[in-house]
């Protein structure tokens, strides 16, 4: 994405995330692919480092959670998750894992990505909150794994469309990219799983501290955990399927590599048998029909019948 997003001021009010106007308290700001003023602009309004905010747009970075103290002696929690978004890897349009900053700031929640995410853009499609940070930054959290699973539902879907079409496959350029593309999309996504996984378990046991002790925080738990187990068993489920995909494939072009070979050792065999005669009757030494002024056709009759005996007898025993 080319072009920069400003940045945006968020209230929570009567259940729903709305935008803040001039002078109204903000409780959540968001920072999507963020430019060097907006992040200038952030870190001095709340005493942040700005190698912080710059994170989110590092592609290399790992998941994470920090406690750091700001000038103003203000504790922040740093969450650092990666989410699931589509890029482009080379030729081929990949999904892959994108860093999601989430920063406690007080009273204040502070988001940053480098690219759009469905779950924040528009806000209000994350629905009902009860006007805190905390709620806010739980169900971004439990967005993190919807948005996995459901980028390797589409991912399974394609899988399913290829498998369909695989006879296809070795005439269909199109076909090996998007086969291709699955493989790297599942490998990313299983990697950026596998970072957010101590971060995750960090949250999960660590709740309390993070998000209040609140009974409506331990079903999020719960909730958070299955999401956790589900995206986790599908995407393994997935990396399966286009291992077992990709050995399907080989086995298709080894077969059909040997049915030209098999071809080929036929047409060799078939096509020796007149090489041999003709050979025979073009040495230079006296052999029959030399002389004789039908002998090139009664060569030509013999070469003819013994090979279509030859093909005869190959067909006979089912070998062509």
């Amino acid at each position: 994405m080319e072009v920069n997003m400003i940045l945006k001021n968020y209230i929570f009010k009567n259940k729903k995330i709305l935008v803040a106007q001039e002078k109204e308290r903000i409780d959540w700001v968001s920072l999507i692919k963020p430019t060097e003023e907006e992040i200038k602009y952030i870190t001095s309004k709340y005493f942040l480092p700005r190698d912080i905010i710059r994170e989110s747009s590092n592609l290399n970075t790992a998941s994470h959670i920090n406690y750091i103290t700001n000038l103003k002696q203000q504790q922040i929690t740093e969450i650092l998750l990666l989410c699931a978004g589509e890029g482009t890897f080379g030729k081929n349009n990949v999904t892959t894992g994108y860093p999601l900053l989430i920063l406690l700031v007080d009273s204040t929640i502070i988001t940053v990505t480098d690219i759009i995410l469905p779950f924040i853009a528009p806000p209000k499609k994350l629905g009902e909150v009860n006007n805190n940070k905390e709620e806010l930054a739980i169900h971004l959290i439990s967005s993190v794994y919807e948005e996995f699973k459901k980028q390797l539902l589409k991912i399974e879907s394609e899988i399913i469309g290829i498998e369909r079409n695989i006879h296809k496959l070795q005439t269909n350029s199109a076909g090996l990219d998007r086969l291709a593309a699955c493989q790297k999309s599942i490998v990313f996504l299983e990697s950026a799983l596998e970072s957010n996984e101590k971060t995750f378990q960090y949250i999960l046991e660590h709740c309390e501290k993070l998000f209040l002790n609140n009974a409506k925080y331990k079903d999020k738990q719960y909730q958070l955990r299955i999401q956790r187990l589900q995206t986790l068993k599908l995407a393994k489920t997935l990396t399966t399927l286009i291992s077992q995909l990709s050995d399907m494939f080989s086995n298709i072009i080894s077969y059909q590599l040997n049915i030209i070979m098999k071809i080929l050792t036929e047409l060799s065999i078939i096509i020796t048998i007149p090489t041999i005669i003709v050979g025979l009757w073009g040495v230079n030494t006296k052999v029959p029909f030399q002389s004789s002024m039908p002998g090139f056709f009664i060569v030509s009759i013999i070469t003819v019948i013994a090979t279509l005996t030859c093909y005869i007898v190959l067909k006979h025993i089912k070998y062509l």
